[in-house]
């Protein structure tokens, strides 16, 4: 894993408090999941904002969580990803038939996932609003089954069918109105870079958080590239 890419929750910004507060309470093992018929996290915002990048972590999360194989009295966001789980990957568009993603995840439901310590698998679906909404409605039937997790990433949350959105916990990822946030992100990406935290002014940090319009990845580039200009290393 990159030095710089996201290692638990405190690295990505979610807008709401409230949805934030139950990524919390499902990784801290207090709200079960699947939970009351929503087997499913909806990541939702504009491009660059880290959906995909925090729907490949969370697997590997929640399975630190089943674990408790981390620091107890540690905040929840904190919690890095210490072990390893591969999702099944549905990379949506290009022709992904309702009969095929059915038939796979049912077949999966067939086997005993003694390999996870959740005991449950794990399907992740990047930019599920590019399945045909007959494809979209038919996935309703399996997020119903036993031992399945859904992980779905969205840049158009009113492409996606109502019964997937009834079913999932939504998480919207945006550009933050809380500036201070930013910061934080902006500093400790250049400490990585063996700088000090306040080695470029707030202000600035601030103004690229604006720049970025949302999206993190442009932020944390336009770090790095300051932070190289005043002496900074980017590990090869």
């Amino acid at each position: 894993m990159s030095l710089f890419a996201p290692s638990c929750l405190d690295d990505f910004l979610i807008n709401k408090s409230t949805e934030r507060e139950v990524l919390e309470l499902i990784l801290s093992r207090k709200l079960p999941f699947p939970f009351n018929g929503k087997s499913g996290i909806l990541l939702h915002g504009t491009y660059g904002t880290g959906k995909s990048t925090l729907g490949f972590l969370l697997p590997s999360l929640l399975e630190t969580a089943y674990a408790a194989s981390y620091p107890q009295t540690s905040p929840i966001g904190q919690m890095q990803a210490t072990e390893e789980s591969v999702p099944e990957v549905f990379r949506c568009g290009g022709g992904l038939s309702s009969t095929a993603i059915v038939k796979h995840i049912t077949m999966c439901n067939s086997r005993n996932p003694f390999h996870h310590f959740g005991k449950t698998d794990y399907f992740l679906f990047d930019e599920v609003d590019k399945l045909t909404l007959s494809a979209q409605q038919s996935l309703k039937s399996v997020m119903d089954l036993k031992r399945c997790q859904f992980i779905f990433t969205t840049n158009y949350l009113d492409r996606i069918d109502d019964g997937i959105i009834n079913r999932s916990f939504l998480v919207e990822m945006n550009q933050s109105a809380n500036a201070s946030a930013y910061v934080l992100i902006g500093q400790s990406i250049l400490q990585k870079m063996s700088l000090a935290a306040t080695a470029l002014p707030v202000a600035a940090i601030t103004a690229m958080a604006h720049k970025a319009k949302g999206s993190l990845r442009t932020f944390a580039s336009d770090v790095m590239i300051a932070g190289v200009g005043v002496g900074g290393v980017l590990p090869q």
